[in-house]
């Protein structure tokens, strides 16, 4: 982060108060309009430096429901439960390839 201050209240986003501050770094540049009583974030626009059209890029935030009850079956699915394994492989480890085994390093030596 390059630059952050507090832009003041603002009363344009949904009917509430809010807080406007503004960041930057070397990648973009966001105003964040955040709920004065309850905290809670309510828009956000950026703009990317490398864009050259410099467009703005913003959402919106509404309906905030904190700790809502949730059936225990609101992220279940059949076709999930049904469906074959498929063997996890670490993305960030190149694929050794067929018939190379990793070394392994005798028990108290170090890697050089």
């Amino acid at each position: 982060m390059k630059h952050a201050f507090y832009i003041g209240q603002s009363h344009v986003v949904g009917g509430t108060t809010t807080d406007m501050v503004a960041i930057d770094n070397n990648w973009v540049f966001e105003q964040i309009w955040i709920g004065a009583d309850d905290k809670l974030p309510r828009m956000v626009r950026a703009v990317f430096h490398a864009d050259r059209q410099q467009l703005r890029h913003q959402i919106e935030f509404s309906n905030w429901q904190l700790d809502p009850t949730v059936a225990a079956d609101a992220f279940a699915s059949s076709s999930a439960a049904a469906a074959r394994p498929i063997p996890f492989a670490r993305p960030d480890l190149p694929a050794l390839p067929p018939g190379i085994k990793p070394r392994t390093m005798a028990k108290g030596s170090k890697p050089n």
